[in-house]
């Protein structure tokens, strides 16, 4: 029996691509450009981990907003990453209108997705009747003057660094590879011998487990793409990776874009062109070590494996450029259901494909276990998942079952009822299935 919220999560879905006509594969050009902007904020600002309102006062190093426009000619596809915590729904809704009425591109072309970082403000950027109750925070970092003003730029910044980036439109070719970095990662969802789980936020000893536990599962997998011009320079190197951005988190209390800004710096160094970071399905997933030092050894090993790929990579065959999105209203857990004054949480989904490569977004900070299941089940051979995009959705999320084994993560942390993980995945497959029928043009 299928439950009654996942026919109303169906029911919600709203297709938003308009699929050209096919054209040959050897016709088709795909262009790119890129922009980036410092939005690091006034070390005045106040620090949304720190209790009783205490400034950041350092900035150790800086956080940047970066855009990549993608376009097949007739489409235009816009990703914006910011070093910051989230990037929710106010947000998304208020930035997308912005750049679309700037430049035309539609609002569910727009993707914007955030790295994670603890160590750089929320992107909260509202206030009054417009902001939902769930987006209002209880410590008043986003209440003062400082923080206003800085949301204020980087909505005009997001808007300018989408109009460079398209008019920087260069031809490009696109290569995939893939590098192993499981040495870094580790999931903080240890699992008892009764199947229940013991959340390890920080281990003592990332290779070693006792009491009888067994790893969480680990996806060691580092995706990089290549977006490669004729003359063989990269315009951007993109790399994609399911790791909290936490590693500075706790003992540092000033600004910082923590170990993806700093693999991006070396990145640019070695390869000489931009880089830009993709944050995957990290809910259950920390750095096995932290600290500045270990910043210093990942990203290190990280940028050493993401320029041996790109040395290695495989041109992917073009295609038109396409886009879906789905809108979900998803089941909220009783107590967030009474904080928010009703029972659903809206979630958005969008799956982008050119050719063979799929890039799939989910709302929110979902279990790595979420990007599996995907993966396993896409008609796309490449096929990317990103978390922490478009929106807070329903917060943590796992697969259905997992509230059950408990964990820090299967708390109220996770809006969502038990069921609401499966509905993101069957809503993910169901799109990439629908981009991958007869209307598709080359692979």
């Amino acid at each position: 029996m299928i439950p009654r919220h996942f026919i109303l999560a169906l029911a919600m879905v709203f297709p938003t691509a308009t699929l050209p006509a096919a054209a040959p594969a050897e016709a088709l050009q795909l262009r790119a450009g890129f922009a980036k902007a410092d939005i690091t904020p006034d070390p005045r600002m106040l620090n949304w981990t720190v209790p009783n309102a205490q400034p950041y006062r350092a900035v150790h190093d800086p956080l940047f907003a970066r855009a990549l426009v993608l376009s097949d000619g007739e489409t235009k596809l816009a990703l914006i990453v910011w070093d910051l915590l989230d990037a929710r729904e106010y947000a998304v809704a208020r930035i997308r209108a912005a750049i679309t009425r700037a430049t035309g591109i539609p609002e569910d072309h727009i993707l914007l997705s955030a790295t994670h970082n603890h160590s750089g403000p929320k992107s909260e950027m509202g206030s009054g009747p417009a902001l939902e109750r769930e987006e209002r925070t209880s410590r008043p970092a986003q209440n003062g003057p400082t923080y206003q003003e800085w949301a204020d730029r980087l909505v005009q910044t997001c808007v300018d660094l989408v109009q460079k980036a398209s008019a920087a439109l260069q031809p490009v070719d696109l290569l995939i590879a893939r590098a192993y970095v499981g040495e870094w990662l580790f999931n903080r969802r240890p699992i008892r011998p009764d199947q229940t789980v013991v959340s390890t936020l920080s281990p003592k000893d990332p290779f070693v487990l006792g009491d009888g536990l067994r790893f969480g599962t680990v996806d060691p997998t580092m995706t990089v793409l290549s977006l490669r011009a004729p003359v063989g320079k990269n315009v951007c190197t993109l790399f994609h990776l399911p790791m909290h951005a936490v590693a500075v988190y706790g003992g540092y209390k000033g600004v910082s874009a923590d170990w993806p800004g700093r693999v991006v710096d070396l990145l640019q160094a070695k390869l000489g062109s931009e880089a830009m970071f993709l944050q995957g399905c990290a809910g259950d997933i920390v750095p096995a070590r932290r600290g500045f030092e270990a910043v210093e050894a990942m990203s290190a090993l990280i940028s050493e494996r993401a320029v041996a790929a790109d040395k290695v990579a495989t041109k992917l065959a073009p295609g038109r450029i396409r886009v879906s999105r789905a809108r979900l209203g998803l089941p909220a857990i009783p107590i967030a259901a009474k904080a928010m004054g009703r029972t659903e949480l809206e979630a958005e989904v969008t799956v982008a494909t050119v050719g063979t490569l799929a890039l799939v977004t989910l709302p929110g900070e979902p279990l790595q276990e979420l990007s599996t299941a995907i993966q396993g089940r896409s008609p796309f051979p490449h096929t990317v998942i990103l978390g922490y995009t478009n929106g807070r959705g329903v917060g943590y999320v796992g697969l259905p079952g997992g509230k059950a084994k408990g964990g820090y993560e299967m708390t109220e942390v996770g809006t969502g009822t038990d069921e609401v993980g499966g509905f993101l995945v069957e809503t993910a497959l169901r799109l990439l299935r629908d981009q991958a029928g007869p209307a598709r043009d080359a692979k």
